[in-house]
């Protein structure tokens, strides 16, 4: 049994599928010689791509549905093993109907998953506490999976597994002997930013304060941060853009050498708790006790807005994140760091 090939699906984004990499550490702890593959969106592939505790990284792109041809070749590698366990992480339609594509013994996801996914299942969970750490519950998952292997009451496993990633090398760009912070101010989600002025003013205490490196990370496709970062760049030396500059994992690489991060909720944020850098990270209209970072040497900034969590993608106030200042933010870093 301990030869068992499992398939994990976890499309996206980029957050969950960083937050599941400790369950992929347990079960390749427990099931050492398992063939384990994953299913993962083209988006977040290169998260994956050399893992050692991967055999196979199956990518899917939503552009597959409009080619027939591709959709063929993709349920064809899909379907090219019989596995022992299918475990739904993501737990959403299109989750679950991969896992009911797949070949597999066990198809196993929480009875409360999300948009009729569990109707996909042939092993179901308990339903899962909503208010539960992402992290957890997806430990919670990985140990009844591997109850399935006659491994007994795995309840006191102790601390969160270590999030394994693939090998990265010192970059380049950056010199091994400065001092550096990486900031990351923008989220997908339009409530979940601080605003570029807050980020500015929070700068200029930086820089006039510590002889410190700062460096700003973000999306190719937000032009708006793009051109304000390097903007930046003409009045603070110590301070460089790499907006839209480095792939994915190149900012697993900055995150994992720099001295802390200061972020908004969304996925780099995530990689940064599972390295366990210190990390100050700025909290609105989502829940950090569901989806904050993980780690020991963080610290969430989070407004007492009566309306706050609220999950809302739009908001005519953005009270809940503008009430944060940029002195609370600074006095955060310095009690991490200095």
């Amino acid at each position: 049994m301990n030869r068992a090939k499992i398939l994990i699906v976890k499309l996206s984004a980029l957050g969950d599928v960083v937050q599941t990499l400790p369950s992929l550490t347990l079960l390749s702890k427990f099931l050492p010689l398992a063939e384990i593959d994953w299913v993962v969106d083209e988006r977040n592939a290169e998260i994956l791509k050399g893992h050692p505790f991967l055999r196979r990284i199956l990518v899917f792109s939503s552009e597959y549905l409009k080619s027939f041809k591709n959709l063929k070749n993709f349920l064809k590698e899909l379907r090219k093993e019989d596995y022992e366990v299918v475990i739904d992480y993501q737990g959403l339609l299109k989750s679950g109907l991969m896992v009911w594509l797949s070949k597999g013994k066990y198809k196993i996801g929480f009875s409360n998953h999300r948009e009729g996914s569990s109707w996909f299942y042939n092993f179901k969970l308990p339903p899962y506490d909503i208010n539960l750490h992402a992290v957890n519950r997806y430990l919670i998952l990985t140990k009844e999976v591997l109850k399935l292997f006659n491994f007994g009451n795995l309840e006191e496993i102790g601390e969160i597994p270590e999030a394994v990633f693939p090998e990265v090398s010192f970059p380049e760009f950056l010199n091994p002997n400065q001092f550096y912070i990486s900031l990351i101010p923008k989220a997908r989600w339009e409530t979940k930013n601080w605003g570029l002025k807050n980020w500015e003013q929070l700068i200029h205490l930086l820089m006039r304060e510590k002889q410190i490196n700062l460096f700003i990370l973000g999306s190719p496709k937000d032009l708006e941060l793009k051109r304000w970062a390097e903007n930046l760049e003409n009045s603070y030396p110590g301070l460089k853009s790499l907006v839209g500059q480095i792939k994915l994992s190149q900012i697993i690489a900055v995150l994992k050498f720099s001295k802390l991060v200061v972020t908004v909720d969304t996925g780099p944020m995530h990689i940064a708790s599972a390295l366990k850098v210190p990390t100050v990270a700025l909290f609105g209209p989502t829940s950090p006790e569901r989806t904050g970072p993980w780690g020991k040497n963080c610290l969430v900034i989070k407004s007492s807005v009566s309306c706050s969590p609220c999950f809302k993608k739009n908001c005519s106030t953005k009270e809940c994140m503008e009430r944060i200042s940029p002195y609370q933010v600074r006095e955060a870093i310095e009690k991490l760091l200095f």
